[in-house]
Order: C-alpha cells, then structure tokens, then sequence
C-alpha cells in the first residue's frame, strides 16, 4: 500500500500500528516514530495510540503465534534502526497467516519476512550480554552510579542481571545517547524502574574511598600487562573500542596514553 504509518513512538503505539495494519487488510511501505519519518509523496497516516489496541494485539502474540514470536517482538523492538518498525510489522503480517502460526514462522531464518528480526534480535541480545561485563560502577554519594553509550536501547534487558548481582545496593546505570536510566533501590527493597532524563544527568564526585580504589584498579590494570604479548586488535574483538570511553582502565588506551 502506498502509505506511510506514524505513531508516537511508544511500544504501545506500534502495536496499535499492527491492529490498523490486520484491521484494514493493508500492507504500509513504512512505519516510522513521527520524529523519524522521511519526507514522502505518499499518504501518511497517523496511527493514534491506544491502550486497549495494544493490549488485545500483545495478548495475540503468544496465544496465536508463540512466546518465541513475542520475544521477537519485544527484542527487536529495542534495535535502533529506523527501519526496525517496517521489518517487525512484515515478520508479524508473515507469521499471522493461518498456515504459518505457532513456531513456524520463527523457524524460517532463510524468510525475508523473518531474517531482519532474528538479526535484530541478535545483535540487542548480544550487546546486552556484552555490557553485563563492560559496565563500570562507582561509589558517587552511596549510590552506585555508571554510564553506557549502547548502540540500542539495552537497559530493559540488563534490569534483571544486575538487579539479581546486587539485590541489596541502590544503583543507577544511565544511558546516555537515550537519556533515559535503570534505577533500583536495592536497600529500601523497593523495585527497578526504567526512567526519562529531563536532560544531560551527572553524577557527583567519586567519594574519596571510591576515588582511591579506581587510582589503585588502575594501577594493577596497568601492572600485570605484559607488552610483549600485546594484541590491539584482538583487544578491540574482545572489547569494542565504543565501550572505552566508559571503562575506567581504558580511558588512557582512548587517549592514546596506554
């Protein structure tokens, strides 16, 4: 069909762009958030969210798809290309035909309807598993603070991971590019909570003791290098250079000092 579906860019309004799509029997070129949409000849409709829409379509996709097909959704979901709406809207379209429900359709990874969303979902899944290493805390103000610069939006997949390494801490990882935060109030018991910034979040100085152990971790960093056995590239393989700037050993290999 040549029109063009925008929506506010919510989870919520993406599925009620999958209720238009189903309801109306149409197939759009694109689906975009409306800060995202490319200028376009075509007819461009806008696709108003709806909490019970989207409710009825995400109860769909584990009672006539799969848990598996739902977790596609969920995962894709959080991939930052812009196309990222067009391909999950394609592979659903593709999974609810009749014949295709059930696991099937997530069982076609050679599908051009299904390829996009198992990479899309593999390479999230993927960076969170990297940044369960990566992420670097700090003592600031009896609050464990980091910063990540994610290529996706990750920090709904690293909630449980850390909230279950340090289920009696208060901590706060903050992702910059999105400005958006996890916080958990580990000692008051209370629950994790994905948060909007307002705009550009520091944190407070390290506290002296958290200032001393970071001037001591980097000095063993650098002790039990050896270099002659140094390996650049294999370091960049292992540790992406896009981590470095919020890794505190490397902040001096970013610099050109180590």
């Amino acid at each position: 069909m040549e029109v063009l579906y925008q929506y506010d860019g919510s989870f919520a309004g993406f599925l009620c762009c999958v209720f238009e799509a189903v309801a109306r029997r149409e197939r759009p070129f694109g689906v975009f958030a409306e800060d995202a949409a490319p200028a376009t000849l075509f007819e461009s409709r806008q696709i108003p969210t709806d909490p019970q829409r989207a409710g009825r379509v995400y109860a769909s996709l584990r009672k006539k798809l799969s848990y598996r097909a739902e977790e596609l959704v969920r995962y894709g979901f959080l991939h930052a290309s812009p196309q990222k709406e067009t391909a999950l809207l394609q592979f659903l379209l593709f999974a609810y035909a009749a014949e295709r429900r059930g696991l099937s359709a997530c069982r076609m990874p050679g599908h051009e309807a299904v390829a996009p969303v198992l990479a899309m979902e593999r390479q999230v899944t993927h960076e969170a598993h990297q940044l369960t290493g990566f992420i670097r805390f700090a003592q600031c103000g009896g609050v464990l603070g980091a910063r990540i610069s994610p290529k996706h939006d990750v920090l709904p997949l690293l909630r449980g991971h850390f909230c279950d390494r340090y289920p009696d801490e208060d901590f706060l990882i903050v992702d910059e590019p999105r400005r958006a935060a996890l916080w958990y109030p580990g000692r008051q018991g209370g629950r994790a909570r994905l948060l909007e910034l307002a705009g550009e979040f520091c944190f407070p100085e390290p506290d002296p003791e958290e200032a001393a152990l970071q001037a001591m971790w980097k000095t063993f960093y650098k002790t039990i290098s050896i270099r002659a056995r140094e390996n650049p590239r294999c370091r960049r393989n292992l540790c992406p250079k896009r981590y470095w700037e919020n890794m505190l050993e490397m902040q001096d290999a970013l610099n050109g000092r180590g």
